[in-house]
């Protein structure tokens, strides 16, 4: 059954295609007339673990050893992509990426027509396939493009969801949060806000909303599973889908300066030398931060919240084109036209969320953005890990600026 406001079926695929095929284009064009970075650190380790994946040995980086760091949707899937096209190499990965940036232009468009009018969602999705943040992202060997696909599938499912309930519905968005935390596993909390947003809706049986978050918790959690049982058969501990949390406490502290105290960097290194390993290396790591709550605590989380929400410019900085902390023309440039607008109607939905006049589906949108950024405020907050979420982060803007413009899709059940 359709939902009031949306384009017929057939024309809405056929948008979908032409979407995909102009944002595919964009990206194969940038690829063959822009160098490709020469991959190293982060992009290093994924090429590798797809590349053994592709030969058969299994999600390791040097083809012996099971590796548990990185979590492993998207280098299972570049494995998988390398295995089927016979290819390894760099620009390989360029155009898999290309076609991930793609898929989530057209998941993102059908995400838009849920919370906006046709011609705003097809508006917005297509800035997404010619965004020039996003277009420059698929020449890097990370996850970038596939958890801006699945976190945009999951939000889809989920939005649909508070629509329409039904237990296909609960079963499908708890998959797709599922497929979305194994590629990290910062979305973990996808299907307990999703849960939370279904209770919070009237107009069905208590007995009912438990069924379907019964169903939703059973789906995301039988899609994580298998990688965990197989973490727990490697390693002998508890690991739902990686091991990557000391690592995000050292990179915490070899970039956190401290007043009168050694450098961090100079500070591991120091352990490294000494051999300190293990439990006491994590305690002598947790002293640190705990003899120095101001910096870790609160100046730390501050700073990771303004560059989470900051213009990432990575392709740039890797030509030597602006320097990786500049602020310069292309830096304003990027944040007004794209951040700033966008932030300005995270605020405004945050007010209609609570006035109670926010649809469910915006609802969710805009609970989900704050907890995301916050996370990555406590974690870690690179500006490359906002692109995650930036589609959901124009949806809350193209249903507010709709709203604003006397548009908007009329919600089938009300604004909760």
């Amino acid at each position: 059954m359709g939902v009031p406001g949306l384009v017929p079926s057939a024309r809405r695929w056929a948008a979908a295609l032409a979407l995909f095929l102009v944002s595919a284009g964009a990206c194969l064009v940038f690829l063959r007339c822009a160098p490709i970075p020469v991959p190293h650190d982060d992009a290093v380790e994924y090429l590798s673990i797809a590349r053994n994946i592709s030969d058969g040995n299994g999600f390791s980086q040097d083809g012996t050893t099971p590796g548990v760091f990185r979590p492993p949707l998207f280098s299972g899937m570049l494995g998988g992509w390398f295995a089927v096209t016979g290819t390894r190499s760099v620009p390989s990965a360029a155009v898999f990426q290309s076609l991930l940036h793609s898929l989530g232009v057209v998941a993102a468009f059908f995400l838009f027509l849920e919370l906006s009018p046709p011609a705003w969602a097809f508006g917005g999705a297509l800035l997404l396939s010619l965004h020039p943040m996003l277009v420059t992202r698929v020449a890097f060997v990370l996850q970038e493009p596939a958890l801006a696909l699945f976190t945009t599938v999951s939000m889809l499912a989920s939005v649909r969801y508070l629509k329409g309930r039904s237990k296909n519905a609960a079963a499908l968005a708890g998959s797709a949060w599922g497929v979305c935390t194994l590629g990290k596993s910062v979305s973990w909390f996808g299907p307990l806000l999703l849960a939370a947003a279904s209770f919070h809706r009237n107009g069905s049986p208590g007995s009912r909303r438990g069924r379907e978050a019964a169903l939703l918790f059973l789906c995301f959690a039988a899609v994580i599973a298998p990688w965990t049982a197989r973490n727990y058969a490697r390693f002998g501990r508890f690991i739902p889908v990686n091991g990557q949390g000391p690592g995000v406490l050292e990179w915490n502290i070899a970039h956190t300066p401290v007043a009168g105290e050694v450098d961090g960097i100079r500070f591991l290194s120091e352990l490294d030398r000494k051999g300190v390993a293990g439990e006491e290396r994590r305690r002598i790591i947790r002293k640190r931060i705990l003899d120095h709550p101001r910096e870790f605590l609160l100046v730390r989380t501050v700073r990771n919240a303004i560059h989470f929400a900051a213009p990432p410019r990575d392709w740039w900085i890797s030509r030597g084109l602006v320097l990786p902390d500049g602020h310069g023309p292309l830096f304003w440039g990027f944040a007004l036209v794209f951040h700033v607008p966008l932030y300005g109607a995270l605020l405004y939905a945050t007010g209609k969320v609570f006035r109670g006049i926010a649809s469910p589906g915006l609802r969710f949108a805009v609970l989900f953005y704050w907890l995301y950024w916050a996370e990555h405020a406590i974690v870690w907050g690179d500006p490359r890990y906002g692109l995650a979420v930036y589609p959901v982060l124009l949806s809350i803007a193209l249903s507010v600026a709709a709203s604003a413009c006397g548009g908007g899709v009329r919600q089938a059940d009300g604004p909760g």
